[in-house]
């Protein structure tokens, strides 16, 4: 029993998601590297800046820098043996391996819903209730917030590893996408697949659809204080406090619906994988760019580490 354990965990998943592109293999690299190392600079720039500015020393920034954090950990967890797999001749990787790169997105993806409805609600109160903000979220309070947020989906994604990495396999594991998808990989068990799909489900109907109700629920509520605003410079002041914020939740749920609602079969697998290689790599690049282009809070701790650096080295 031991003997076909170790099998199975050391048993070779084939990834022939490139296998049509074999042509374009090349400039395919260079792109997502390039891609790749933007994104990484960039929200590692954030999330230090976040860190070590007393002026982003409040709760908003402290949930853009989890989030931020969570778009570094997404895409480090896929692209770097992605791009592995572009150069290799036979792109594999262990069952093991296959698991522990589903857990850690699954769970990557989990805080990061979490995370944009509780920036939703700070929205809200930052909007909807100005007098009270400080009182009813605060750095300490936040902080708890975003520990329980990762302890929850470390907790779930746990039990879903637990299952997968349970699994049997009695034939040869294909997948003819760039990573380890949870549905094409586990359809390939032999063994009872039931308590990783019905997790699976229950997991991702749960934690798409609430935190997306709650979300809509939140700009409803901050689409009507808005228009209560008399002045236009007012109305104007206090959409901007919350636009990058909805320009995020409006492509984060329109990549994941498309995702979720683009069918399996073979006739929709090009477009499935098209809207993953976005989803994966140009997502994370595109995020940290839309909190920075106008925030000046972010360009006067820029400015501020820069001067503080060029002093120390002069």
């Amino acid at each position: 029993m031991a003997h076909q354990k170790n099998q199975t965990l050391n048993a070779e998943v084939l990834i022939v998601g490139f296998e049509n592109l074999i042509d374009y293999r090349i400039p395919l690299f260079l792109l997502l590297l390039i891609i790749y190392t933007v994104t990484c600079i960039e929200n590692l720039l954030i999330i230090f800046l976040v860190y070590i500015s007393p002026c982003l020393n409040c709760p908003m920034y402290i949930l853009i820098g989890n989030l931020l954090l969570c778009e570094f950990l997404y895409t480090t967890d896929l692209v770097p043996l992605i791009l592995h797999h572009m150069l290799s001749g036979r792109p594999t990787i262990s069952h093991l391996g296959c698991s522990v790169q589903l857990s850690v997105s699954g769970a990557i993806t989990i805080v990061e819903t979490l995370l944009l409805t509780l920036m939703s609600y700070d929205r809200y109160l930052a909007i909807c209730k100005p007098l009270r903000y400080s009182v009813l979220i605060h750095n300490r309070l936040c902080f708890y917030l975003v520990a329980l947020i990762w302890l929850v989906s470390v907790a779930i994604i746990s039990g879903q590893f637990y299952n997968v990495i349970n699994l049997e396999f009695c034939g040869p594991l294909t997948i003819d996408h760039f990573y380890c998808d949870f549905t094409p990989y586990v359809s390939l068990a032999c063994s009872n697949i039931m308590p990783a799909v019905v997790l699976g489900l229950t997991v991702s109907i749960t934690l798409t659809i609430l935190p997306f109700l709650l979300i809509v629920l939140s700009y409803v509520f901050i689409i009507f204080t808005i228009l209560r605003i008399q002045t236009s410079e007012g109305r104007k002041k206090a959409f901007s406090t919350c636009s990058s914020h909805l320009l995020v939740v409006t492509i984060y749920y329109t990549a994941l619906f498309c995702l979720y609602g683009v069918p399996r079969s073979d006739q929709y697998l090009n477009v499935y994988k098209g809207l993953s290689f976005t989803y994966f790599s140009v997502t994370p690049m595109i995020n940290p760019i839309i909190y920075t282009l106008r925030n000046q809070e972010i360009h006067k701790a820029l400015k501020a580490a820069i001067s503080k650096m060029k002093t120390f080295y002069c």
